[in-house]
């Protein structure tokens, strides 16, 4: 299916798009337990302390231990990166609803009534396509060793695309306090997470490829 024809099937029956939303909200939240979080985070602590005194005292950490650290600090990192999702789309739907509002002249001014003003259209000025970003995170990654801070690459995707960025890239966002192609390029890496193409098992903050590629 074309993407134009997807379109046209959300325009024709807007509330198949609403029931689209909601279900990936209620399976990015369903990563987001709390309680389990924090169990998982004092095991993890529990393990890793346990791993050093082994390893300090010179004896064989088992294979098992090692095993359930990665399996933990995986898991946390779906945690906190399905919370950045769900962070993403709360900013962008207010953004969006914003947007509406001001189509249907439904703005709310200072005294309460409603005003005329239209809001801002979303801008069509052109764009970088993600596999660009997504080459740029890879090659910006390795030139840091493989793995850095989420800020690090983003600034070091700053210093390679200077000079080649399009219009769309530069618009300032104010919901994330960022220019449009740094917010996309985030969005870039939560998708190379969810393929696999980027470390699943990274530390919050964290950038990382797989070992294997690092």
């Amino acid at each position: 299916m074309s993407e134009d024809s997807s379109i046209e099937s959300f325009v024709k029956d807007p509330s198949v798009l609403v029931d689209l939303c909601r279900d990936v909200i209620d399976q990015l939240d369903s990563y987001t337990d709390s309680t389990d979080m924090d169990e998982q985070q004092t095991q993890l602590r529990e393990i890793a302390k346990t791993i050093e005194r082994l390893e300090k005292a010179g004896v064989s950490v088992p294979d098992v231990l090692r095993a359930e650290k990665t399996r933990l600090a995986a898991s946390l990192s779906i945690h906190a990166d399905a919370r950045q999702a769900l962070t993403h789309l709360t900013d962008e739907f207010a953004d969006i609803l914003k947007d509406l509002r001001g189509r249907l002249g439904l703005e709310q001014g200072s005294d309460g009534g409603g005003t005329e003003k239209k809001t801002k259209k979303r801008s069509k000025l052109p764009r970088t396509d993600p596999s660009v970003l997504r080459d740029q995170i890879i090659q910006s990654l390795r030139a840091l060793g493989g793995k850095a801070r989420a800020r690090d690459v983003v600034d070091n995707m700053g210093q390679q695309l200077d000079g080649k960025l399009l219009p769309g890239d530069l618009e300032w966002r104010d919901s994330t306090r960022e220019y449009a192609w740094q917010n996309n390029a985030k969005w870039e890496r939560y998708r190379m997470v969810q393929d696999g193409v980027l470390s699943n098992d990274s530390p919050r903050g964290i950038w990382a490829l797989p070992e294997d590629e690092a």
